[in-house]
């Protein structure tokens, strides 16, 4: 399905597909040709109206690719990725025992811009898009270039990242308080799979920054030459590389909490071991004592006859149990 918006003297309207070339031809109009979902008549539009590329077209059916941008005389062809929540709930991570890949909707755009012309080839209705259709729509003026267009659609396809970043700092913090408190298995399984999920998106942001690098020089086909485009484009890459920053210092952090988890376990186990130490050298010595008195001697001290026998030996054993116990204290001292 193939949707035309024309912007023209500060105004901005719906195109039809018959004058399509007409406006093309124009330098006083700003074309934005969004296809959703193409189909083969969609593609003879890419091919006949705009001639592009047979391989950027090809790229354009083919949606398992990594973001990229390929120059080609007169245009740019680039590819970028964007992620939404499936489900847009505050409580997502409390109800569903935290974000997962299944909770990221991520979809391969289509970008193609020229000198008065944007043409976006998604699959399906993309959010992004209409955001940006918003954006531009209560913008102050509606005297919009291509280059004006590549950037807000830049700019909402980066921001649209942040939500999703900022789940990751939520739920990493938590974890890193639960595994200093008290560390469970699960908590190491959420941990492999925050890390796993990290490095979903550091694939989907790190070629982005190439795309920027690309865009930003000063010999680009399309916007070498327009010192304007270089400001806006520079405040999009100054939030890919905070993006960048995050990814990586989540992905440090994320390391960090399986070596503390590890740590903290290996510590309890010695705590558990220590215990069990220490009881059992208790019940060796109420043994020694008891066994002593449980071997075929005709005669013992005191006698079994002796009154007093019994509460000797307990006695007796007590203090061996006291003299264990401050032995255990004094040792933890001198390792202290």
């Amino acid at each position: 399905m193939i949707s035309i918006t024309v912007f023209e003297q500060d105004r901005m309207r719906e195109g039809r597909l018959t004058e399509l070339r007409d406006l093309l031809a124009s330098d006083k109009t700003t074309v934005w040709v969004e296809i959703a979902n193409p189909d083969d008549v969609d593609v003879g539009v890419l091919q006949d109206v705009f001639h592009f590329h047979p391989l950027a077209i090809e790229d354009t059916r083919n949606h398992e690719q990594r973001p990229k941008l390929e120059e080609y005389p007169g245009y740019l062809f680039m590819l970028v990725n964007t992620v939404v929540m499936t489900e847009q709930r505050p409580d997502l991570l409390k109800t569903k025992g935290g974000l997962t890949l299944h909770d990221l909707d991520v979809q391969e755009l289509d970008i193609f811009v020229g000198h008065n012309y944007l043409v976006t080839v998604h699959l399906q209705a993309d959010p992004i898009v209409q955001q940006v259709k918003r954006r531009i729509s209560l913008g102050a003026s509606l005297h919009v270039s291509a280059g004006y267009l590549l950037y807000v659609l830049l700019d909402e396809v980066i921001d649209s990242y942040f939500p999703i970043m900022e789940m990751f700092e939520e739920e990493i913090g938590a974890l890193e308080d639960r595994i200093l408190q008290r560390p469970q298995r699960y908590m190491l399984n959420r941990l492999f799979e925050l890390k796993h999920m990290l490095t979903h998106m550091w694939r989907v942001v790190w070629p982005e920054r190439d795309i920027l690098a690309v865009l930003m020089h000063p010999h680009n086909l399309v916007f070498g030459q327009t010192d304007s485009m270089q400001f806006y484009l520079r405040d999009v890459s100054d939030h890919l590389l905070w993006l960048v920053d995050m990814l990586a210092t989540y992905r440090d952090t994320l390391t960090t909490m399986i070596d503390l988890y590890m740590s903290s376990v290996s510590n309890q186990l010695n705590l558990v071991v220590n215990r069990l130490t220490v009881m059992t050298l208790i019940i060796g010595v109420m043994t020694v004592v008891s066994g002593f008195y449980g071997m075929n001697f005709e005669q013992t001290w005191p006698s079994f006859k002796e009154p007093w026998g019994v509460p000797f030996v307990l006695a007796l054993m007590g203090f061996g149990i006291g003299g264990i116990l401050m032995l255990v204290k004094w040792l933890r001292r001198e390792q202290a």
